[in-house]
């Protein structure tokens, strides 16, 4: 059936090709409309799903429909008898926010591929502007403006299903995430429990981030959504102001650095929307421990306020990067200071114990003897030339720039904070 007039009887069930085929979405009257949004109404009071009300649209339109949450997240698709082609696994790559007031029942058009056209529309929530996910419609060799209004009744129905299902699930994944980021769940196994009951799948550990714009759209949390989805980032809590909070699911310490990439393609990707406006990013730590992300959230809001002081508009910052100026800033433990300059040091002593050499001593004189590269190399018995190549040496593997104040800041008090710790040999 692809046709939106009603089929006789012996076409029902039949693999001949039902009459009026020719008849397009855009010839539909008020009357036909409206026996479209009864047809989907009872496929709804019938349990038949969003699966179900995709494969009315696909029937009706001749072509193929995808159903996705507001995180852009595949929840069902339909395709028609008639050969539709290589689809996109998302239209989130295609999608771009309508312009002006209008957002709920605005349709965005999309040229994916020679003859395949794509609309695709917001499914409406009961909480006005938010979206409670998208549906798009792929046809090919049709005009893409035929289907407008019958597209409008299914995403109508779609969010009639939405909520029927979820039956109070949206408010109860607010209120788990409110609950989490804010550190109110504090045992593991509840922390499951409550995140099942929600529909919530935990991946193994998350780091949190803030973005900050300053010159924030009403559809900034969307858009922001919709430029980390490469990255499976989720954008939990609605925003109400210029900031936003996204998790990177990760499993691994090295993970940040994706997380820290993903976000700064999405910073260039917005950028160009918001004419004079600038986004700031800050990212907090990796902690294996899904307990800890509220720790990691108040990590990416130091790290978003410090980014910006230090590095002005447009920065990524990520908080272990910062080094001792988030734990000055943050007033941080004496543990906390130790830990910190074994981190950052730790990579030259294991050098030096792996190579045989002596790195970390030749960067504690050049400090001692206040970054005199000639007396330093008359110290050491060498020519000045192999001080400059092992400060070279000791930026690439600590991953500083020796030649900046704020890097020279980090490692001197790391340094410092060695020498008063009594597991350190005292420097003679």
């Amino acid at each position: 059936m692809h046709t939106i007039v009603p089929l006789p009887r012996e076409c029902v069930n039949s693999t001949r090709k039902p009459p009026h085929e020719d008849v397009c979405l855009s010839e539909m009257t008020a009357e036909q409309l409206a026996a479209l949004s009864e047809e989907a109404a009872r496929l709804i009071a019938g349990g038949g799903g969003l699966r179900a009300i995709a494969r009315l649209l696909a029937q009706r339109s001749g072509g193929a429909v995808l159903v996705e949450d507001d995180q852009w997240r595949h929840l069902a698709s339909a395709e028609s008898g008639r050969a539709t082609g290589p689809l996109p696994a998302s239209f989130s790559t295609f999608y771009r926010e309508p312009r002006g007031a209008v957002r709920n029942g605005a349709v965005v058009e999309a040229a994916i591929s020679g003859s395949l056209h794509a609309l695709c529309t917001a499914i409406p929530s009961a909480e006005g502007e938010t979206r409670a996910g998208y549906i798009t419609l792929f046809v090919r060799g049709k005009s893409k403006a035929d289907f407008g209004p019958a597209l409008r009744v299914i995403a109508s129905a779609a969010a009639l299903e939405s909520l029927r299902r979820g039956a109070g699930r949206g408010q109860a994944r607010r209120e788990f995430w409110d609950q989490y980021l804010s550190g109110q769940i504090a045992d593991t196994t509840d922390l499951k429990t409550q995140a099942h009951a929600a529909g919530v799948v935990m991946p193994p550990a998350f780091v949190a981030s803030v973005f900050d714009c300053d010159a924030a759209p009403p559809a900034w949390n969307e858009m922001l959504a919709q430029a980390l989805t490469p990255a499976d980032a989720l954008c939990p809590l609605t925003s109400t102001g210029n900031q936003v909070v996204a998790l990177f699911p990760v499993r691994h310490k090295v993970d940040v650095t994706r997380a820290r990439q993903a976000a700064a393609n999405a910073v260039r990707d917005l950028l160009p929307g918001l004419g004079a406006g600038s986004i700031n990013c800050g990212i907090g730590s990796f902690h294996p421990d899904l307990l800890d992300v509220p720790r990691s959230l108040s990590e990416a809001r130091l790290a978003l306020s410090l980014g910006r002081r230090l590095f002005g508009k447009g920065c990524v910052a990520v908080y272990p990067d910062l080094g001792i100026y988030a734990l000055l800033h943050g007033g941080a433990s004496r543990e906390a200071f130790v830990a910190f300059a074994d981190s950052l040091v730790e990579p030259l002593v294991e050098y030096d114990r792996k190579h045989k050499t002596d790195l970390l001593a030749t960067l504690q004189l050049y400090f001692d003897v206040g970054e005199n590269v000639k007396e330093a190399a008359e110290r050491l018995s060498v020519h000045r030339h192999t001080i400059f190549y092992r400060l070279n040496q000791i930026s690439q593997i600590l991953k500083i720039d020796l030649r900046t104040p704020k890097g020279q800041l980090s490692v001197r008090a790391a340094l410092a904070i060695r020498q008063m710790n009594p597991r350190e040999e005292s420097h003679e």
